[in-house]
């Protein structure tokens, strides 16, 4: 009598994609112990046997999956690269020209992104200071296309006399340095308590203290 039960290899297809479920789960298991590893202990003071206790699998285990300390550090940073750029988040805000809405927005948005990923401040730190291969790409997605889109818009704004003359470049590095310096109190000092106010009104305040230092005279704009 003809058996109702699915040959073997329909089993094993069947199968296959669980396991690979499995192997991508372990994965993504490592790389959220590296980020943790790494953030606390950058590249150098972080060994291959820590991420492995970590995990709760063996050195060879987790060489089964990086074969290395790099390629592990490398897939960490590719993370840290791949979500939605804030210069594309933040492209619609520069074309409406609403000098307000645009240093505002840039400031929350910043602090949003920092604060979901509390991580990401430290990594970025390790890797400049380690003097580390990844740290040039990473620090160029992360932080100097961000500066170089807040010059561009700048010099647009003086263009249109909307802006005092000022150095663009060294304008864009002074808002950055309010918000960041706001960042690194909180996440790298940790004075949570010593500035409590709210993101969204320390965004509001940062905005207004910027504009009134490079907005034109109304008189100025009129001519």
């Amino acid at each position: 009598m003809p058996s109702d039960a699915p040959p073997a290899d329909s089993k094993r297809a069947a199968s296959a994609p669980s396991r690979r479920l499995d192997r991508e789960a372990r994965r993504r298991q490592i790389l959220a112990a590296a980020l943790s590893c790494f953030a606390e202990r950058g590249f150098s003071g972080t060994t291959t046997r820590e991420l492995a206790r970590r995990v709760g699998i063996t050195e060879a285990a987790l060489y089964r999956y990086y074969p290395s300390k790099e390629s592990l550090y490398a897939a960490m940073i590719d993370e840290k690269m791949a979500p939605v750029e804030l210069v594309d988040y933040m492209a619609p805000f520069a074309e409406a020209g609403d000098d307000h809405a645009f240093f505002r927005e840039l400031a929350r948005e910043i602090f949003r992104r920092m604060e979901g990923d509390p991580d990401l401040l430290r990594i970025l730190l390790f890797t400049a200071l380690e003097g580390h291969a990844l740290s040039g790409a990473f620090f160029g997605v992360r932080v100097r296309r961000v500066r170089e889109f807040i010059t561009e818009y700048v010099s647009r704004r003086m263009a249109e006399g909307a802006f005092r003359r000022v150095d663009p470049v060294l304008a864009a590095r002074a808002f950055l340095g309010m918000v960041l310096d706001h960042i690194h109190v909180r996440r790298i000092y940790g004075q949570t308590e010593a500035y409590p106010q709210p993101l969204d009104e320390v965004a509001e305040t940062f905005a207004d203290i910027f504009l009134g230092g490079v907005r034109s005279a109304p008189e100025a704009v009129e001519r």
